[in-house]
């Protein structure tokens, strides 16, 4: 049935079909793009290029955002280079890439020129590895999660680096190291493994990696707490000196696992501490050492019913006190002012660390919580009475000391038992 009224176009063979007048362009199909097989890698590569362009309507730039860009960039100028791959690849080549030198100098014009793979034997250096990068395998890639941000970019230096340096006046030292070495080797001193608690006074004597050192001078005091610390002058018996820290002497010694400390004969050491403490009221006032009670309710003082801080001042008492309540040093409380004693023409921070050492067993070893929460240990407060204190520190002033002896059991000063002696007065 015509339902147009024309005569129906009759063909008698297929070659009639595709020979009649094809007024639509039903016939004319575009040759379909070759595909690259599963195992032609190179070909593989080049369609990735392909579809880049595809995507993005431009071909791939050496300097472009991401990653897999860059390396396309790189990979499509190695393979313009190597026109012996052109033949393989024309088939893929749907967007001219491979058509003439004039596109290969616009796509390297911003890029540099690759290097020429080098044969095995010529390589002999990371240069040559580096540089024969042609895939791009080598790129690092974003390396922006390597940046740093909020961290100073550098470290703070300390103020001061202790250093050994030749001593002086070492000659004033070289008897001091005589005598501890004699001492040691007739038992009078003794070593002993240093602890981690230990104050570190000037007097005191070392071994440190193998070599004796001596305490000469200990600085001003800085920190608050635990972290108080000072720097010293450490004579070494090789002659040489130091200026470190207290704390990093203690800690190398803790570390040391040969580090010592070297126990002097206590009453011998007081005595030549003491022998040049006398002082009359003649001399010029340099400072004063005081005694205060705690007036703190803290529970972890209430099993001391005699509780005292021995301290040195150069302001006078009332001034020193006025702000307690927010200084550790007076364990952040209201303290009472009980007696002070005036300094003449002397070093007063000796006079106070002589009366330190005379009642180390005495000291208060307690950790306190302060009001900003953190720890710290009291160092001049004793657990010892009103009556002990006095006299420790009268007997300093008048040289009697050095015959006196804490008793800490009893926890008062009693005389030393004197030797006994025979009839050519040596001791029995």
């Amino acid at each position: 049935m015509n339902l147009h009224g024309k005569k129906q176009r009759v063909h008698s063979s297929l070659e009639d079909v595709f020979s009649a007048s094809d007024e639509f362009g039903l016939l004319n199909v575009k040759p379909r793009a070759a595909s690259p097989g599963k195992g032609n890698l190179l070909a593989s590569r080049f369609e990735e290029i392909n579809q880049f362009i595809d995507q993005h309507g431009r071909r791939p730039l050496v300097h472009g955002d991401h990653l897999s860009e860059r390396q396309m960039a790189r990979r499509l100028a190695a393979t313009l280079q190597r026109t012996e791959d052109h033949e393989a690849l024309i088939p893929f080549d749907r967007h001219g890439l491979l058509s003439g030198f004039s596109l290969i100098q616009h796509v390297l014009k911003d890029v540099p020129p690759p290097q020429s793979a080098a044969a095995p034997e010529d390589v002999i250096c990371i240069d040559d590895i580096l540089g024969g990068d042609d895939l791009g395998l080598l790129e690092l890639g974003d390396t922006s999660i390597l940046d740093l941000k909020h961290v100073p970019l550098t470290k703070e230096a300390p103020d001061e680096v202790a250093q050994r340096t030749p001593c002086e006046d070492f000659w004033r030292f070289k008897s001091i190291f005589n005598d501890l070495h004699a001492d040691l080797k007739s038992g009078k001193a003794e070593t002993v493994r240093f602890a981690e608690n230990w104050q570190i006074v000037p007097g005191d004597a070392f071994i440190l990696n193998g070599v004796m050192c001596f305490v000469d001078e200990v600085g001003e005091e800085h920190g608050r707490g635990e972290h108080t610390d000072a720097r010293l002058r450490l004579i070494f018996e090789n002659g040489t000196e130091s200026n470190m820290l207290r704390r990093s002497l203690g800690r190398a010694l803790y570390m040391d696992e040969t580090g010592r400390r070297i126990l002097q004969d206590r009453d011998e050491a007081l005595a030549q501490a003491f022998q040049d403490i006398r002082v009359t009221h003649r001399d010029r006032r340099t400072g004063c050492i005081y005694v205060v009670k705690t007036l703190s309710q803290n529970p972890a003082l209430k099993p001391f019913p005699y509780l005292y801080k021995i301290g040195y001042t150069e302001q006078t008492v009332d001034e020193r006190i006025r702000n307690a309540e927010r200084d550790i040093a007076f364990l952040e409380s209201p303290v009472q002012k009980v007696t002070d004693f005036e300094c003449f023409n002397m070093n007063p921070q000796r006079f106070e660390a002589l009366v330190h050492a005379f009642l180390a067993a005495q000291r208060l070893n307690v950790e306190l919580v302060g009001k900003d929460g953190k720890h710290y240990r009291p160092r001049e407060w004793f657990a010892v009475s009103l009556e002990v204190a006095r006299e420790v520190i009268n007997r300093i002033i008048d040289g009697s000391i050095t015959r006196y002896r804490m008793d800490n059991t009893t926890g008062k000063i009693v005389k030393k038992r004197l030797p006994s002696t025979d009839a050519n007065g040596e001791a029995v």
